[in-house]
């Protein structure tokens, strides 16, 4: 009886923080996943990371307004052990730097969270067909940065520091 009931326990507990974790996205009319309808777009600031195998890969932070994002920075940007803020980078990680940049800037403006929930899923997978593909510049980015791979990145964080909330007002 007592190891059914712990049996119990933890499987609430495990539903509980799936539910949770899962929160910020839900189903729209379409059937594709929308992210953010519990976000509070307070005054102030946001932060937050994608994480890349136990390594931040990059780190960022959002400015909000009224309910309109006013200002972006990227704070921290790695891989491989390469930082890309670094004197000494080289031209190829210098590109992919200013892309991840160009990604972020593309949500400055962006206001209410319908149009920066929209904005995201721009940046989100293939950005063919969306003003953020203009964003990002692939023209000028060869193959070896893989554009869309990388705002992926900087969607993740986006979402990371709205769900941490606000960081400072």
């Amino acid at each position: 009886m007592k190891r059914n009931l712990i049996i119990a326990a933890v499987a609430i507990v495990s539903l509980s923080l799936v539910f949770a974790f899962s929160a910020d996205v839900s189903a729209d009319s379409h059937g594709e996943a929308s992210y953010g309808e519990h976000w509070e777009l307070l005054d102030g600031d946001y932060r937050g990371s994608f994480m890349d195998h136990g390594v931040i890969n990059i780190s960022l932070q959002v400015t909000i307004e009224d309910e309109e994002i006013v200002g972006v920075s990227m704070r921290h940007q790695e891989y491989d052990g390469v930082d890309y803020y670094e004197e000494d980078v080289s031209d190829t990680f210098l590109g992919i730097r200013e892309q991840y940049e160009s990604a972020l800037e593309y949500l400055v403006g962006a206001q209410g969270l319908s149009e920066i929930t929209e904005r995201l899923s721009y940046l989100e997978g293939t950005p063919e067909g969306t003003p953020a593909l203009e964003a990002i510049e692939p023209e000028e980015v060869d193959g070896f940065t893989a554009a869309t791979i990388r705002s992926s990145k900087v969607v993740s964080a986006v979402r990371d520091a709205f769900n941490r909330g606000r960081y400072r007002e």
